[in-house]
């Protein structure tokens, strides 16, 4: 049985690449000058973002009426005073431009507010087009959840505006403390609401700590046996694809929300932003990889940038939908501004809005609209570029200022078919690879010299290997990268891609000099620690992979696939319960992560916490469907002595990963446990075997894999390598439990049992759980004997001291 394997961060799949923190922009990014841009000039009237409802300028009409301290808006109530908006008592968040738009609504309901009205009221001072608006209301809408088709809140009406349809009712009062009361702490007092104030935000901490109080007094319910669907022990190791998804945050992290009261704002560097996906307005609703693809492109490029630290894009595109205000994802970032905005394709036309937001304030430091042919995504790109390099005040040096304006393509069809590529790539499962790789090599017909398509292509490769173990994708993806090397070298796209590449393949001196080379020119890179990380850890060097782990997590404390990183690592050395509590983290951080969850299922399961794990991998597999999350779950129902439904989960994860050994020695596994099904469990086992040695041709120095052939080789009679698979894996790594369990196993189905108890003993040492040894149904044959209940003994009796 194949234990829990680590999904690592990897954008698309795999948990925090051996790079990933940011995503890796890593290169000396060409930019996109050269082209006439005709953009609407940047503004520079400041809009108060967290002006409160009823301070609009010029509008007497807005003021809200004396006896009314909110309103009723059929189940919302929204309360002025306390700027919130609550359903059944649960809050809405909104921002602070959508909850101005609510409360104009209302106050005018049941009539039409027209655009200019709207404008005079929402964006005072400000020339705002029609677009915005409905980008605005899109967005209440939406956090709402209200269909604009069959509107419950909001109708449009066409040519003129928006109304509001709910029943709406007057708050006459609203409930105050009793005299020496305490207010809640997401209450703000009366004092501090006003039209400077900020916005109470209760501290996560506080929020954080008691939902772990409640969920640690509340009774774990069983699952339903078909929550236990999911995946081999797996733990993803998310390599958060490393050339494509890195920002470099440089410099100290936002400081812990518990130490920060409420509405208290902590002053990030001026240099520091954060560059939310671009919400798509197109009218089929096809063009969001492109809004995707020029957030990470900006992102890529300001990252090169000397005294400039962006946002993980994982981090910042957790903010989509844009369910927090600008000041609270900054602060949560670590960024003080943030820019967001929105593309609309229609035919060959092309709208891009930008906003640059000063995330301490609130303010819009400057906001821009262009109106283009689709040739002139470019030079769109460019501009958007430069205006976010003169706002942070950043100075080029003319060498810069020259590598900055060399564009990567003169293609817009190349450019475009890779920005596709780059969307595909950070998508769930191997469709999703393969339609990236035939982006990218559709951007290359279109440009062969396109030095990027070559390190994406490379990265796609890497990351098929990764997740399907297909040895046939190493040496497309060497090919790809060598290609990319020749055309432009300094590219960090192909650095970061080439340095994945050495790790996900063995070639750890490689990868460890090519991390310390990213680190060196850039001390803050989160990716490159987290890599360098992997890389020694691989070479048993375990203080100095904690240490840059630990390093990691430091530079860039609220990217969640530094945590992975870290959890993934303390989960391989046998410290589950610090893994528990770091994955625990990072699904706080990454709550719609499929990864993250199958990782706490598996150290959950670990624990001995079976039900915990179920519910874990029940998560992971309703958010995306992986080979991992199904054959971890098979492990569930495999150590409650349910082997037909584990086989079933195992069957499922060898259609989803049919290349990777590990799926198939598990459903062996589970086979060989259920009467008269041996013959075809041994059959899966050669299967198992020969991918595995097509795993080990890429990477030879994997000790455990070297154990597991020789378990599928015991169970399947082919015993005359066994002892060469036994000394390749304890010459590569004595100390790994893993490598002692699959010896005991392979020992115990020989005969010798004696060789079996010291190896299983060993395992238990190095941290191996006992509750597993003692759950597995392949040492039912040692269970009368006194060591093998001695050693259980021992592992169940507290340290001394």
């Amino acid at each position: 049985m194949s234990f829990p394997e680590q999904l690592a961060a990897r954008a698309p799949a795999w948990g925090i690449s051996p790079g990933g923190c940011r995503e890796h922009g890593r290169a000396a990014r060409q930019g996109l000058f050269g082209r006439k841009i005709e953009a609407t000039p940047p503004r520079s009237v400041r809009l108060p973002r967290n002006m409160a409802p009823g301070m609009e300028k010029n509008d007497e009409s807005a003021a809200p009426a004396p006896d009314s301290t909110g309103y009723l808006v059929d189940d919302l109530v929204v309360d002025l005073g306390q700027r919130r908006v609550t359903r059944d008592g649960n809050d809405i968040p909104l921002p602070n431009l959508s909850f101005q738009l609510l409360v104009t609504l209302a106050r005018s309901a049941p009539d039409v507010v027209t655009f200019d009205q709207l404008i005079a009221r929402v964006w005072p001072g400000l020339v705002i087009t029609p677009e915005t608006i409905s980008q605005r209301v899109k967005l209440v809408r939406d956090a709402l959840g209200d269909d604009p088709h069959s509107p419950r809140y909001i109708a449009g009406v066409r040519g003129s505006g928006y109304r509001m349809v709910a029943t709406v009712r007057p708050l006459k009062e609203r409930r105050r403390p009793a005299p020496g009361q305490e207010l809640p702490y997401w209450v703000k007092p009366a004092e501090a609401t006003g039209p400077d104030a900020p916005a109470a935000t209760p501290t996560s901490a506080a929020e954080v700590s008691a939902k772990s109080d409640a969920t640690a007094t509340a009774p774990v319910a069983a699952p339903h046996p078909a929550a236990w669907v999911g995946a081999l022990l797996i733990i993803a190791v998310l390599l958060a694809a490393p050339w494509a998804i890195t920002r470099f945050l440089h410099g100290t992290g936002p400081t812990d929300s518990g130490a920060a009261g409420t509405g208290v704002v902590v002053v990030q560097p001026a240099r520091t932003i954060a560059v939310l996906p671009l919400l798509d307005m197109s009218p089929d609703g096809s063009s969001a990889y492109l809004g995707d693809g020029l957030a990470q492109e900006l992102s890529a490029r300001l990252a090169r940038l000397p005294g400039v630290r962006v946002a993980a894009r994982t981090s910042a595109f957790a903010f989509r939908n844009r369910s927090a205000d600008a000041r609270t994802i900054a602060q949560t970032l670590g960024v003080r501004h943030i820019l967001e905005g929105s593309v609309h394709r229609e035919g060959d036309r092309l709208r891009v809005t930008a906003q640059l937001i000063d995330g301490t304030s609130g303010y819009d430091v400057w906001s821009q609209t262009y109106n283009r042919t689709w040739q002139d995504l470019m030079a769109i790109e460019d501009e958007l570029a430069r205006s976010i390099i003169g706002s942070l005040r950043v100075v080029l040096s003319s060498d810069l200022a020259q590598q900055t304006t060399r564009p990567p393509t003169t293609h817009v069809a190349a450019f475009d078919l890779y920005l596709t590529g780059l969307a595909q790539l950070q998508g769930p499962g191997r469709a999703a690879l393969d339609e990236a790789g035939e982006s990218f090599r559709r951007a290359l017909a279109e440009d062969p010299k396109f030095a990027l398509a070559y390190a994406g292509l490379c990265e796609r490769y890497a990351m098929g290997y990764e997740k399907q173990r297909d040895t046939a994708l190493i040496p497309q993806a060497e090919s790809a990268c060598n290609e990319a090397l020749k055309l432009d070298p300094s590219l960090r796209e192909v650095s970061a891609a080439l340095a994945h590449l050495y790790l996900v393949s063995g070639r750890y001196e490689q990868a460890v000099a090519m991390y310390r080379e990213a680190i060196s020119a850039d001390p803050d890179n989160c990716d490159g620690y987290v890599g360098l990380g992997e890389a020694v850890d691989a070479q048993h060097r375990t203080a100095d992979a904690e240490a840059a782990f630990r390093k990691a997590v430091e530079v860039e404390p609220t990217y969640w696939g530094a945590q992975n990183a870290l959890g993934n690592f303390l989960f391989r050395h046998g410290r589950t319960r610090s893994a528990i509590a770091t994955y625990r983290r990072v699904t706080e951080l990454i709550p719609a992560s499929a990864l993250a969850f199958n990782n706490l299922g598996a150290a959950l399961e670990f624990s001995g916490d079976f039900q915990g794990a179920a519910a874990a991998y029940d998560r992971s597999l309703a958010l995306e469907p992986s080979g991992s999350a199904y054959s971890n779950s098979g492990t569930v129902y495999y150590f409650l002595g349910r082997y037909a439904d584990a086989a079933r989960m195992f069957t499922r994860a060898t259609e989803l990963s049919a290349r990777d050994h590990r799926m198939w020695g598990n459903l062996a596994d589970a086979l060989w446990q259920i009467k008269g099904s041996r013959d075809e469990a041994q059959s899966d086992y050669r299967r198992a075997i020969e991918l595995a040695h097509k795993s080990l041709e890429v990477n030879a120095r994997d000790a455990i894999t070297w154990s597991q052939l020789g378990h599928y080789s015991a169970r399947s009679r082919d015993g005359s390598d066994i002892p060469r698979y036994t000394r390749e894996a304890l010459q590569l790594n004595p100390d790994d439990p893993n490598v002692r369990y699959y010896l005991a196993l392979t020992a115990l189905e020989l005969g010798d049992q004696g060789a079996a108890l010291e190896s299983l003993s060993r395992a238990v040492q190095l941290g191996y759980p006992a509750q597993l040894v003692r759950a597995a149904p392949d040492f039912a044959s040692l269970r009368g004997d006194a060591r093998f209940q001695h050693l259980l003994a021992q592992a169940d009796s507290p340290p001394a001291g």
